[in-house]
């Protein structure tokens, strides 16, 4: 089952087989297609719309042997064999005695297409005009002769002979006078005119290179409202399943390198391993996956179906290779940012992931319309902006897809974490070129995106990427030792990890609290007992001799003077001795940070003091400047706690700040989403580690930014920082269970998906339990 198309509630029901014909006629599509139509939702409107969207922007549908599903005893065409000519040619028509008095339905219906003999020129048949009929009153109302078309058919013939056009014109006026029906009645090949609009906002679709154009189109016509109002239905950002290929094998595809983009693509809708991904795109150089990953795939760059897995791993690799994260799906003007936010509506999942990735990755934000994320704080109206808010983004080129009905679904899918990330993204200053350049020579272009997974801690994120870009920049033998300075709970160990995960660095977190001597810390050296083992951080140490890493001591505060003593030679220039060994090691690639909560009350104070331009004002220069301030102060402070031999050592002083009303808000959002994740999953009664009687929950949080900043209101202590906030999380599941619990049926696995709606009423949170 592909990602981009979950099962309807509809997808086991076979369709009326009235409704199956309905659709056929209309569509011009074969049964089976007819039924896949219907399939998502059993109505023929919706499913003869899904048509006109997936012949528009998708895979068109394949045509069928029989377009039209009719009984054959209202028309019968007998082509001669591929070695008949032009002059066996004959039509076969009905009698007067076979039509029936009440046939003007059925002849107004387009027959079945014959199949084409190779060897048969090109040639005009009476035309069925009884749609023009029904649009157009005025109509003659007995049957005209029979003109020559100058239909250009596949086979590259002209039209018809002069012979066969007589043949025709004889059988035409032979028929007898009926009800009134259109001036040609039939045309071979009876395939779907081409739709001209008089402005096409998006390419013409042109089906196996056939174009029709009827003579008749060229001559003045009457005006026709019903066709001058026909609009092409806007994109439903559902991208075309793609099927899977029988194995993902390189070497393979079409073309001289065996790339097949199309392969590579249906397997990644279809949930393949990234393993094998990564084994596919291994074999090739990668100029070539470079260019076959910047292509684009049924009118879509390819790398909307990366983002449309939702996989990170995924994003980063296409971008790996040269896809634009600002790529536009040129038929419909959606930019894959608003594509990305969109998306989880369709995969009925959270896609917060994936747009923080985007953005880390250089996606511009203006792509979406300000009102929606400015302030982030505050709830969207369910159709989105109004039109005076808008009216300042929509003179910008780049959002005219926001139409009424994308603006509703952005609405209803952009979360408050989503609209917080865009916020940050549309004020924070871009790298340069040289940042770019450095980064990407030390294989560290993902510290350029650190802003984006990480809540709050702005000043502090930006002076630690400046710091390493420095450090990475003029290599030295010193190492870069740094202080994060702040209260509990804001951030200090989350960007240490994050700070790893994204420059695939390895961590080693040291809880300080209970190593009181060195030889707890590092280990015996060689030749007291014990020895031979060694400790996790003497042994992560030697792992990575002459590597990249990260070690994070924290509560340094709880550390002893001879620990202190310990760390000098390390800090200072670079070496380390291996306990188990006593071999020398190279640690001067080390970062080392030393976090504390020693100077909570030097960072508190200053907070109060400077609170307007520090949350309040965006006046950044100033920010910088109370931000050097403080570090300054910081550093003051940290000597006098732990003398001038450490103190001497330490690179920069980095302060963590309390966290802001909006940033308290995000951080709950943060916990809910993974309090959703959590209680998605399937029931499993079986005992053991898999586990869950919680289970087949869809957590629903209506007017999420009014929800969240209710209960960061209510919990938030700034001495606990996030710690707090996950209390108004936990209360939350905790009223989540009382409610699954009062159910008075027995918990089941077969049980269906329900949804847990979580609102505002007044200043109140409330929530219940709603079955599907």
């Amino acid at each position: 089952m592909s990602l981009s198309m979950l099962p309807s509630a509809h997808e086991n029901e076979s369709p009326d087989t009235t409704k199956v014909h309905d659709v056929m006629n209309a569509c011009h599509c074969s049964e089976g297609a007819a039924m896949r139509l219907l399939k998502c939702s059993n109505n023929v409107e919706e499913a003869k719309l899904r048509h006109d969207i997936e012949t528009l922007y998708g895979v068109p549908t394949a045509p069928p042997e029989t377009q039209i599903h009719q009984p054959p005893q209202e028309y019968d065409f007998d082509f001669l064999s591929d070695e008949s000519s032009d002059d066996d040619l004959t039509l076969i028509t009905p009698s007067p005695g076979e039509v029936p008095p009440s046939s003007e339905k059925a002849l107004a219906k387009r027959p079945p297409p014959p199949k084409k003999p190779q060897n048969l020129r090109s040639v005009s048949l009476p035309k069925n005009e009884s749609d023009d009929t029904k649009q157009n009153p005025t109509s003659p109302t007995s049957p005209q002769p029979a003109q020559k078309s100058s239909h250009p058919i596949q086979d590259g013939t002209s039209a018809s002979t002069p012979e066969i056009a007589s043949h025709l014109a004889s059988r035409s006026n032979s028929w007898p006078e009926m009800e009134p029906i259109a001036t040609e009645s039939f045309t071979e090949p009876p395939t779907i005119p081409k739709l001209v609009l008089k402005e096409p906002s998006f390419p013409q679709l042109v089906l196996e290179d056939l174009v029709i154009e009827d003579p008749a189109c060229s001559a003045p016509q009457p005006e026709n409202p019903m066709v001058e109002d026909v609009k092409e239905p806007e994109w439903n950002f559902i991208l075309p399943e793609i099927p899977p290929p029988p194995s993902l094998t390189p070497g393979v595809g079409e073309g001289n390198d065996g790339f097949s983009l199309r392969d590579l693509v249906g397997a990644i809708q279809h949930g393949i391993d990234i393993r094998f991904v990564t084994e596919y795109l291994a074999y090739y150089d990668s100029d070539v996956i470079r260019r076959h990953l910047c292509d684009t795939l049924e009118g879509f760059p390819s790398i909307f179906f990366a983002v449309g897995t939702n996989n990170e791993t995924l994003i980063r690799r296409w971008h790996e290779f040269g896809a634009d994260v600002s790529a536009i799906h040129c038929a419909s003007k959606v930019p894959l940012l608003a594509f990305a936010i969109m998306n989880s509506e369709q995969l009925d999942t959270d896609t917060t992931l994936t747009v923080s990735t985007l953005l880390s990755l250089g996606a511009a934000p203006e792509v979406i319309p300000s009102s929606f994320y400015t302030p982030f704080i505050q709830d969207l109206p369910d159709n989105g902006p109004s039109d005076e808010s808008l009216k300042n983004d929509m003179e910008d080129k780049t959002n005219s897809w926001c139409t009424p009905a994308a603006r509703a679904k952005l609405a209803r899918t952009a979360n408050i974490t989503q609209r917080y990330y865009l916020e940050r993204a549309s004020k924070t200053k871009k790298p340069s070129s040289r940042h770019k350049q450095v980064a990407k020579l030390r294989n560290a272009e993902a510290l350029l995106g650190i802003p984006y997974f990480l809540i709050g801690q702005t000043m502090a994120t930006n002076r630690l990427f400046q710091k390493l870009l420095n450090y990475m920049m003029v290599p030295t033998k010193r190492p870069l030792v740094m202080v994060f300075a702040g209260p509990s709970g804001h951030g200090k160990t989350e960007l240490a990890r994050r700070l790893g995960h994204l420059m695939s660095l390895d961590l080693e977190i040291v809880d300080c609290t209970i190593y009181n001597r060195e030889i707890e810390l590092f280990g015996p050296r060689n030749p007291y007992v014990g020895a031979e083992h060694g400790t996790p951080l003497n042994n992560f140490l030697a792992k990575n001799a002459g590597k990249r890493c990260i070690v994070f001591l924290d509560e340094f505060e709880k550390t002893t003077t001879d620990i202190h003593q310990a760390l000098l030679v390390p800090f200072d220039n670079g070496e380390y001795q291996d306990r188990r060994d006593l071999k020398q090691i190279d640690c001067s690639k080390t970062v080392w940070i030393l976090a504390t909560n020693a100077l909570d009350l030097t960072i508190q104070n200053f907070c109060k003091l400077h609170h307007k331009p520090i949350f309040e004002d965006d006046d950044d220069s100033e920010k910088l400047r109370l931000m050097k301030s403080l570090s300054k102060a910081i550093k003051e402070d940290f000597l006098s706690q732990f003398g001038s031999p450490v103190t001497g050592r330490i690179s920069d002083f980095l302060p963590f700040l309390p966290f802001s009303p909006g940033e308290q808000a995000v951080i709950v959002h943060k916990f809910l989403l993974e309090l959703g994740q959590k209680v998605r999953g399937p029931v499993n009664l079986v005992p053991g580690p898999k586990e869950q009687l919680l289970g087949n929950v869809r957590l629903k949080i209506r007017k999420d930014a009014s929800v969240c900043r209710i209960l960061a209101e209510a919990e938030y202590h700034s001495d606990l920082g996030a710690r707090s906030l996950i209390m108004g999380a936990r209360k939350l599941e905790d009223t989540l269970v009382e409610v699954y619990l009062e159910v008075d049926e027995e918990i089941r696995e077969s049980e269906k998906m329900v949804d847990f709606v979580v609102d505002i009423n007044g200043s109140e949170v409330i929530a219940k339990m709603v079955k599907q």
